[in-house]
């Protein structure tokens, strides 16, 4: 488990899931198991289009032998369901609670992996990495999608990670 001053930093910063590398991942890392957060990260806020760069990454990681799950703190489930079911990847069936860590428990349960092989993605620092850092994940935030938000996400969960990441998220790594 990380220390409380590393809860708050990722492992990478990288600017679009598809820029991810399954090599990178395994190779490199060891991950052969990915939790993703749902929007901003593999969909745009409320939607369920997926951009073809997503689907291409996803189809990519699964060829590469990546077990993938969604793992999200909407409450439209059915929402969830229907994505996940369109990617014909797994997901947590309810909210994910993050930056509690039975979400993320339960997602490594469903693709049977340890913490020490899985990585946590997501573009939320306060929910996706502190929960992936606070279970020893490995944490890669991504760029959001869209500035289509919630709004208390867009103007004080925004503003607080570009104070703590000292600028914008789209500085490459």
């Amino acid at each position: 488990m990380k220390t409380h001053k590393r809860l708050l930093i990722p492992d990478m910063l990288i600017p679009h899931v598809s820029e991810i590398s399954p090599a990178l991942l395994a190779e490199r890392h060891g991950i052969r198991a990915v939790i993703c957060d749902l929007d901003n990260t593999l969909a745009e806020w409320r939607s369920e289009q997926i951009a073809e760069e997503v689907t291409w990454w996803l189809e990519q990681m699964t060829k590469a032998g990546m077990k993938i799950c969604i793992a999200s703190n909407t409450h439209n489930m059915g929402r969830l369901k229907r994505v996940a079911t369109q990617l014909n990847i797994k997901h947590v069936p309810s909210n994910a609670g993050k930056p509690g860590t039975a979400g993320l428990k339960r997602a490594l349960s469903l693709m049977e992996a340890h913490p020490g092989e899985a990585a946590m993605v997501g573009d939320q620092l306060f929910t996706d990495i502190v929960a992936g850092n606070r279970l020893g994940l490995m944490t890669i935030l991504v760029n959001p999608l869209s500035p289509r938000e919630f709004l208390g996400t867009r103007l004080i969960t925004r503003t607080m990670e570009r104070f703590i990441l000292h600028g914008p998220l789209e500085r490459p790594m």
